[in-house]
Parts: structure tokens; sequence; C-alpha cells
């Protein structure tokens, strides 16, 4: 029977259908066998609104009827072929959950009507296809969901063990690309260092992006939404072309992975959830890394790659129980360099790096393996000995300072620093890690006021020293009102007629119950805090006020005064001179401010700024302590310089018989002269460096052989004392 036969039919249908293993085979052989079945001439296939196959057009477009509903034997007039019948039926029943059905085929006949049992043949076939479909899909989500999951184990693995994580981006960016068939995927990452700005991580590997993509990268990024990729939200892009979904770190988007399909194709409902699975990865390999980054870096200091502070301290705390537990021996090493802050002013920050890196270095080579070396911060090191008493401490500390004495080549220049090292054993009194490193870092400071370049042990009357600092730095802070502090001068010689020039003002300490506190103790501790700011004004205004007890007899006698790299940098100085001129109406021709070469090299485009501001209120200015410095000649240029105070240290060499000292003094003095700037020599104690100084033609001189600094009560007595030498020398 005809009913019979059309179930035999589609059995063979079916089989023939289910034989191809790619979608787009299967729908054609449907539709040619269905055709054949019926007698039919002309059929499309159309799924999910796609046309998936056609017959019997040849190059003519199909006519819109076939693309609109059809009924069954609807007629339509074909050109050039006549009067044609149509019949449809859906792929799928109706009720299956889907909305509306998932596609339909359509058949034309020429000239006679589909009868109920073509029609329902039809329907069987359709149906058929479908289920073929379905099937095909079906085993494509579980290969593509199995090839996922490998994919996705494969990448999380690689991110347990801690892979690179460049080569971890370009492994999800390759499985993506991989399960995407294909479709160009890129991984944009937002640049740190400029905000907004995508840096594509993967774009080349790629290609098929252009501005309109990442266009639509940026406006994921800026619109920051939650879900990304994911049916409507994926088609905030007009054509839907586009599929991105956003990598999140730490809740915040730090960039998107997106990936541009050709057209909307049957298949690629899912393509969506697939990238944001790609981009959770990413997010997790993110994560990740900068966890392990931020671990590393709270352990290592960045530019030595040694253990820093925080993580010294707290592997010396372990290590000083389990010394305490097992009466083993520990002993702590403190490092702080000498002179490094004169090679990071003078070559810069990069090249003070790449010196402490070296500086690590060699520290490092000096201890043994199993010791901690770390750096501190700054230019201090430390090192833990462990189970070493102080003897090794010693040994170690020599061949720091030996190693650290060498010569470093920075930035292609040859440079000398040197160290001074303080050395702690473990003791009972140490109730934690940081109580060592106080105890190294007290009796490094007393090696370096030793001379530094060499290492001291600590001892536990240096903790007394210490605590007597403080006290004193206590007293310092109430020291400009106290009226214990007070200003010596110490006369300044023409050295050729032996006239009285000026005076330098020298302050002074007179303590209630420590008695006289020399200026080399007090100076450094005030310049550490504000209080020496306070101490400056109240010294320029005192000296300005009691010149004109110094110039009695003699008008024109110039005032010198220090001035600290605190006063001149805080850029209050200005206005301090200007009130205290005003207030003693000396002249500012009369006044030379002394600035040491350290001030010049820490920040010398502002010290030239405040310099300049200073010279125009008509002051003089002077280097104190020239040539002891880093590198003292070229300040000669570039400051507005007026004087130049040579240093002790040359002076005290001077001598008959010192051919190199005398040298070193005429070469200062000569050149100085050349460039128009006064010379003054200090420390001068004896005669014959006096005859040597004026032979060599020094302008000026000060020290001891003519007057130690002196109260101003003193002053006038003094001068009477030396006007016959000076009648006798006019």
């Amino acid at each position: 029977m005809p009913f019979h036969w059309s179930i035999h039919q589609l059995t063979e249908y079916l089989v023939r259908v289910s034989q191809p293993s790619e979608e787009a085979i299967a729908i054609r052989v449907a539709l040619e066998e269905a055709l054949d079945a019926l007698n039919a001439e002309l059929g499309i296939v159309v799924v999910e609104g796609e046309l998936r196959a056609e017959v019997g057009f040849g190059r003519q477009d199909i006519p819109s009827e076939f693309l609109a509903p059809v009924r069954d034997n609807d007629e339509v007039e074909l050109p050039g072929l006549g009067m044609a019948h149509l019949a449809q039926s859906d792929l799928d029943e109706a009720g299956t959950g889907r909305k509306g059905s998932k596609g339909r085929m359509v058949v034309a006949r020429l000239g006679k009507e589909l009868d109920a049992e073509e029609l329902q043949l039809l329907h069987g076939m359709a149906l058929a296809l479908g289920l073929v479909l379905h099937n095909l899909e079906t085993l494509r989500a579980e290969r593509a969901r199995h090839l996922l999951v490998v994919t996705l184990l494969a990448i999380q693995k690689a991110i347990s063990a801690r892979r690179p994580l460049d080569e971890l981006l370009d492994a999800i960016t390759e499985g993506a690309w991989e399960l995407l068939d294909g479709c160009p995927v890129a991984l944009l990452l937002n640049d740190p260092s400029s905000p907004g700005l995508l840096h594509p991580h993967s774009l080349e590997r790629y290609p098929g992006f252009d501005d309109e993509a990442m266009a639509n990268a940026r406006s994921t990024l800026a619109t920051n939404l939650s879900t990304f990729g994911q049916g409507d939200r994926a088609g905030d892009q007009q054509d839907r072309r586009f599929f991105c979904a956003p990598v999140v770190v730490s809740g915040e988007t730090a960039g998107c992975l997106i990936t541009k399909v050709d057209q909307p194709a049957s298949g690629r409902h899912d393509q969506g959830e697939l990238l944001t699975a790609f981009a959770q990865q990413v997010s997790l390999a993110l994560t990740d890394a900068r966890t392990v980054d931020a671990v590393r870096k709270a352990s290592r200091d960045p530019i030595t790659g040694l253990a820093n502070r925080a993580s010294f301290l707290q592997r010396l705390e372990h290590e000083r129980q389990l010394a305490l537990e097992g009466d083993a021996a520990l002993t702590v090493l403190f490092v702080d360099l000498d002179r490094f802050k004169a090679v990071n002013d003078t070559l810069g920050h990069g090249a003070g790096d790449d010196l402490l890196a070296e500086v690590g270095a060699r520290i490092k080579s000096c201890a043994r393996t199993s010791d901690l070396v770390a750096r501190l911060g700054g230019d201090e090191f430390a090192v833990a000995l462990l189970n070493a008493g102080v003897k090794t401490g010693r040994a170690v500390a020599a061949r720091i300072v030996r190693a650290l004495g060498l010569p470093f080549v920075v930035s292609t220049r040859e440079v000398l620093i040197g160290a001074s090292v303080g050395i702690a054993g473990l003791a009972a009194r140490h109730e934690d890690a940081s109580a060592i490193v106080s105890d190294a870092d007290i009796a490094m400071y007393r090696a370096k006021r030793s001379g530094r370049g060499r290492w001291t042990v600590f001892e536990p009357f240096m903790q007394a020293e210490v605590a007597d600092k403080l006290s004193l730095a206590t007293d310092l802070q109430r020291l400009a009102t106290s009226g214990q502090v007070w200003l010596a001068y110490q006369p300044i010689v023409a050295l050729a007629s032996g006239r009285l020039e000026g005076a330098e003002a020298l302050m002074r300490w007179s303590h209630p119950t420590r008695g006289p506190v020399p200026p080399s103790v007090f100076i450094p501790l005030a310049e550490e805090t504000d209080a020496i700011l306070e101490l400056g004004a109240y010294a320029i205004a005192r000296a300005l006020e009691e010149l004109a007890t110094l110039n009695d007899g003699q008008k024109n006698l110039r005032l010198s005064l220090n001035i600290s790299a605190r006063q001149l940098l805080d850029g209050s100085l200005g206005q301090v001179m200007k009130q205290a001129l005003v207030a003693s109406h000396v002249s500012p021709e009369l006044l030379i401010l002394e600035i040491t070469e350290s001030l010049l090299i820490k920040d010398p485009d502002l010290a030239r700024a405040r310099l300049g501001s200073l010279k125009e209120l008509g002051l003089s200015l002077a280097i104190d302590d020239f040539g002891t410095g880093y590198s003292s000649l070229k300040y000669l240029r570039q400051f507005p310089v007026d004087q130049v105070k040579v240093d002790r240290s040359f002076i005290a060499a001077l001598r008959r018989d010192a051919d190199d000292d005398i040298a070193i003094a005429r070469s200062i003095i000569e050149l100085c002269h050349r460039l128009r700037v006064e010379t003054v020599a200090e420390g001068i104690e004896t005669a014959e460096q006096l005859e040597l100084l004026t032979e060599l033609g020094c302008d000026l001189g000060q020290g001891y052989l003519f007057a130690a600094p002196m109260a101003p009560r003193d002053w006038a007595r003094w001068q009477g004392a030396r006007q016959p030498s000076l009648a006798a020398a006019g």
C-alpha cells in the first residue's frame, strides 16, 4: 500500500541522510532525496532563519514566496517554468519547547498538486532531517564540550604549575581560537601605566581585527558589564559579529577577550558562553600571577633581589627562637654604605640602583649560602650569620669592608664608596629580632664615627650613648628660645696686608648640665629635624644685630654666615634674610652666606634658583669646605659664587717640603682667580702655612694663628690688642 511504501521510503531516507557527518551535506542529501521521492523540481531548506540548501533554481534568485510562510499547494508562477504548487513541513514537531520551529523544508512541483499521502511523506522526511540535525548538533556539542573540558583542565594545570604568564595567556587564546572554529581571537588588557589604554596581547597572532573591533572592545571595557557575550547582551553590537567577554581581576575589569565572526551562523549561539569560559581562565591566570608577584614583592627587594626588611625580620625572629631553644649562636651585621648619596645625587637614581644591585651581590658573596642577606632600605643592608658567633661576624665584616672598598663601575664611570659595619651577637636581652638589628645599627654608627670603612662590635655602653643622643635631640627643640645658644666670631684677615676683613659667625651651645656642646654634635642633630630652621633664623637675626658691635671702628667689616641645606631647601630663607636686614639696618653687601658643596649636589636646579633669589638681595655667596665634595670645580661656573673657602684638610698639610700639597693649593687658588672668585684659607695655624698661602696668592685666611672664635664682648679687646701690628704693617 502507498502508506507502507512511504514508511519504507522514510526508513531508507533516514539511513541515507544520517550517513554524512557534516551538517551541510546531510541537508543537501535530504533535500535532493525528498524532491526525487515527490517528483518535485524545486526545493529549499531553511534552518534557524538561514537558507542552508536549494535545488532547481540555478542562477535565478529564489522567489519570495518560497521564503515566506507556505500553505499546502499554494500556487506560484515561476518565470519560464509555469505554475508550481508549493508545500512545506517543519523540521521538528510543535510543542518541543522551542520558540517556533528549528527550520523547514519547502518543495515545489510543476503542474500537479501534492496529495495528502505525499504531504505526509514530506512531513516525515522533514522530521527525519530535523532528527538528524539534532543528533549532529548534540554530537558536535558533546565533542566541543569534551574538548573544552580537556582544554580548560590543561590550562588550569599550567596555572597551578606557575608557568610563565605570557605562555599561559597564549595557551588560553590558542584554545579559544581552536574551539571557535578558527575565528580570530584577541586578548586585550588595560595598560597599568595608561589607564583606559588597551594593550593587545595576542592581536598579531590571529589577524582579522580592524578599528571597529578595537572600538568594540573599548566599549566593552567602558560599560564594565558583569556578563557579556551571552544572548542579546552580546548583541549590543548591532550586527552581532563581535563577541566580547570581560576579564575581571580583584573585582575590577582588567581587559577583555574578543572574537569576530564573519556572519551569524547556525550552531554559534553558544559562542558568548564559550568565550566567557576562556575569559575566566585569563582572570584566574592574572589573579594567580598577581598574587605570586605580590608575595615575591612583599618579601624581596626589587633592586637587589635580596630579602627586604619585613621578610628579613620575620626569618630572623624564627632563627632567634631556634637559636635560644638549641643554645646556638646567631650574629647580625648591619652594613651602611659610605659616600653612596654623593654617587646617587651626581650620577642619578638609575646609576644608584645599579650600584646597589652590585653592592648586594658583593655582600652576598662574603656570606655563606645558609646565611640571610637583606637590603633594609636606602643604602642599608643586613646579614644574619646562622650558627655563628661574633668572632665569625668580625671576619665576615672585614670581608665586606674590603669588598665594598674596591672600585665599582657605574654608568661607565669608576666610583669608590666603602661601608661601615656594626656587629651584634644574640643575647638574652634581645626580646625579638628587631632588638638584635637595633644593636647592630648602633654599633654601625659607632664605626662610622670612628672613621668610616670600619667595623665595630656592639657593647652595652653604646646603648646609653644613643639614649643620651635622644635626650640631646629633645633639648634641641627648645634651644632657640632657651637663652643657652650664642654666637662666637672668628676673624677673617687679608693675608697680604694683615688687615681685618671680616668675621665668621659660629653657633655655640652652653648646656646647663652638660656644659659646652660642640657644634659637630648638635648641628647634625638639628639638621635631622626642623629645629635647624628655628636655630638658623635666630643666628641670622642675632648676627646682624651684633655686627654693629663688631664694626666699631671699622664700618665695612663683612660678616660670613653658615647656611644649612634644610634652610635653603625649605624656601623660607629669603624672607628670613629680608626681615633681619630691615630690623638691623645692615647693608646686604656686608653679608656672605656660606653653603656646603653637599647642598649643591643634593638638588642643583633648586639650589640654583634659591641662590639666585638671595643674590638679588645684594648678598654674596661662598662655597664652604671646598674640595671635599664629590665634584667641586663645576660649581664655580654653575652657581653665582663670589668666594671659595678652601677646606682646612688642604691647609693642614702645607709645609715647605710638601710639594704635592703645595701644587694642589696652587691649582685651587689659580683656578678661582681666573674665574674672578675670592679665596679664603680655613684653619691656618702656623706661620709657615701663612707664608706659603701668601706666596701662592690666597686672598684671605682664618684660623687659630690669628684668633680663636670669641664672644662679642671679647672682640673689641682682641681688636685693640692687634692695632699696633696693623699700624706697623701699614
